[in-house]
C-alpha cells in the first residue's frame, strides 16, 4: 500500500525467501497452483475458478486482474492497472471491485498520458465472464479520488466499503453506495485489511499503527464501535495485510512478519498461529460454498512462492463416498454437498453451481483429494503411495477428464494432496412438452496403492431445475 511505504520498506528489509515448508493447519490440505507471473495481493474466490492481480509492482499500466480456472487456464479480465491493493468479488450482481493507489505522480510520469488512472477503486461488470477490459473504463470513482485506497469489501446490500491508508489518526473506511463516497468510520492510522462477519454483519478493521504494531477493531452495520474496543489490542502477534473468515467462523489475519497467517476469535479477539511457512502472506479469500481458503503470498525476490495461489482444503468438508472404513481415505470428493456420501443435489444457478448461471445445467465444481488424513477414518493408512486412478463421468465431462489427465500424469502420489477441475456438468432433463425435471450423472473413482489398498467412491449428481 501506498501509504505504508514506510513499512514496505522494512517488510522487504526483514523478510527474505526462507525455503521453509508450508505447514497448512490440522484438518486441511495444501495444494498450490503455479502461475505464469507474479502475484499482487488481490485474490477473490468467484464461480469456477478465482480472481488473482498479477504483473510487476508498483509499475505503470502493467497489472492486470486474470480469472484461474480450477485446471489453470487463465482469461484475462482486465489490465492497465499500476498497483493493485486488494479486490473483492460481489456474487450477487457479478462485479469485481478493485483498489489501485498509484498514480502518474507515484510513478513519477511527468505526461497525463502514460498510467491515465489510479489512486481509485475500479468496478468490472460481469466479472465472471469479462474479458480484455482495460481499468480507465472500468473506474467506479474517478482517478486521484482515493490516494491511499487499500482493502475492499462489499457488504450483504452491495454496497462497497474501501480503507484509505492514510496514517498518522487519518485512516479511514468510506462507504460507497450508488457510486457515492461517504465517509463510515475514521480515527485509523495505516488502515489496512478490512471484512465482514458473515454472521453478524459486522465489520472488521486492521490497522498498523505509528510503531508497526497492529489492532483489530469491529463496528456494526450503522458504525457503532463493539465492544472490547480494540477486539485486538496493539500487538506484533497478529499482521494487518487482510481479513477473511473462514468457514468455521473464525477471522484470518495475514501480513505478519515471517508470513504466518494467524486465526482470530472475533468475540474474545484471542489471535491461534494458523499456517507457517509462507514468507509475507498477503491477499485472502475463503470459498463460501466449499470452505477453500486461498492465499498470495511474497518472497520479494519473484521465486515460486510469488507465483502461486496457495490453497488450503478443509478436510471436514470433503465427502468419501461410500465403501469400507479400511480405504475411504485414498480418496475423498472436494467441492459437492452430499451428506449420505451417496448423493450431491443442486439447483441450477444455486450456490453450488459454479457456472453461477440459470441456463438449464448445473456445474458441480467437484475436486478429487488423495491420501486424505482424515479423523473419520483413522484405521485407513493414508500414507501409502498410490499408483493408479480411474475416473469416469457420466455423461461425459470435459473438465473431469482433465483433471483425470492431470491426476494420472503425477502418479505415483505419497502426499496428501487435491486435484481440482472445471466441474462436471450435468444438464437438467427437458421433456418433449418442455416441461423441466430433474438430471442425473454420475462420478466414479477407482484408486489403488503400492500396498493393494482399493479404493472405489460413486457419486449421483442431481441437477433440479431454477425454481
Amino acid at each position: 500500500m501506498k501509504s505504508n511505504l514506510l513499512i514496505g520498506t522494512a517488510i522487504v528489509a526483514m523478510a527474505t525467501a526462507s525455503g521453509a515448508v508450508v505447514t497448512a493447519p490440522s484438518g486441511y490440505i495444501y495444494s498450490t497452483q503455479l502461475l505464469g507471473s507474479d502475484t499482487q495481493s488481490c485474490v477473490a474466490a468467484g464461480p469456477g475458478g478465482t480472481f488473482v492481480a498479477v504483473g510487476p509492482g508498483f509499475t505503470a499500466n502493467a497489472q492486470s486482474v486474470v480469472f484461474v480456472r480450477e485446471s489453470g487456464d487463465a482469461r484475462l479480465v482486465a489490465s492497465g492497472f499500476n498497483s493493485v491493493a486488494d479486490c473483492a468479488y460481489d456474487a450477487a450482481n457479478d462485479v469485481l471491485y478493485v483498489t489501485d493507489n498509484a498514480d502518474n505522480a507515484d510513478l513519477g510520469i511527468v505526461s497525463p498520458f502514460a498510467a491515465q488512472t489510479g489512486d481509485t477503486i475500479f468496478a468490472i461488470p460481469s466479472a465472471s465472464t469479462a474479458s480484455a477490459l482495460t481499468a480507465p473504463n472500468v473506474e467506479l470513482l474517478p482517478a486521484d479520488s482515493l490516494e491511499d485506497a487499500a482493502s475492499v469489501a462489499v457488504d450483504g446490500a452491495g454496497d462497497v466499503f474501501v480503507g484509505d491508508s492514510v496514517g498518522g489518526g487519518a485512516g479511514s473506511v468510506i462507504k460507497i453506495t450508488g457510486g457515492v463516497p461517504a465517509p463510515f468510520v475514521s480515527g485509523f492510522d495505516f488502515t489496512a485489511g478490512i471484512t465482514f462477519d458473515p454472521a453478524t454483519a459486522n465489520l472488521f478493521v486492521a490497522e498498523t499503527l505509528a510503531g508497526f504494531n497492529v489492532q483489530i477493531r469491529q463496528f456494526t452495520p450503522a458504525g457503532t464501535p463493539v465492544a472490547p474496543d480494540p477486539l485486538v489490542a496493539p500487538t506484533f502477534a497478529v499482521g494487518s495485510y487482510d481479513l477473511a473468515f473462514d468457514k468455521d467462523g473464525q477471522m484470518l489475519a495475514t501480513g505478519l512478519f515471517g508470513g504466518d497467517v494467524v486465526s482470530i476469535d472475533p468475540l474474545t479477539g484471542t489471535p491461534t498461529p494458523f499456517i507457517s511457512g509462507l514468507n509475507f502472506a498477503t491477499g485472502a479469500t475463503v470459498d463460501a460454498q466449499t470452505g477453500r481458503i486461498e492465499l498470495l503470498s511474497s518472497t520479494f525476490a519473484s521465486m515460486e512462492e510469488d507465483k502461486s495461489l496457495h490453497r488450503f482444503t478443509p478436510i471436514d468438508a470433503l465427502v468419501p463416498g461410500k465403501g469400507s472404513a479400511s480405504t475411504e481415505c485414498v480418496q475423498e470428493f472436494y467441492g459437492i454437498d452430499a451428506p449420505d456420501s451417496k448423493t450431491a443435489t443442486c439447483v441450477d444457478g444455486g450456490p453450488c453451481d459454479a457456472d453461477g448461471a440459470v441456463n438449464d445445467r448445473c456445474t458441480f465444481p467437484i475436486g478429487f483429494c488423495l491420501n486424505v488424513d482424515d479423523p473419520d477414518f483413522s484405521d485407513c493408512e493414508s500414507t501409502n503411495s498410490i499408483t493408479s486412478v480411474e475416473i469416469t463421468a457420466k455423461p461425459f465431462s470435459v473438465g473431469v477428464a482433465e483433471a483425470s489427465d492431470r491426476l494420472v500424469a503425477a502418479l505415483p502420489l505419497a502426499d496428501s494432496t487435491c486435484f481440482f477441475s472445471e466441474g462436471a456438468v450435468v444438464p437438467v432433463k427437458i421433456t418433449g412438452s418442455g416441461d423441466k425435471k430433474d438430471g442425473n450423472g454420475k462420478i466414479k473413482v477407482k484408486t489403488e496403492t503400492d500396498a493393494g489398498q482399493k479404493d472405489t467412491d460413486n457419486i449421483k449428481l442431481v441437477c433440479q431445475p431454477a425454481p
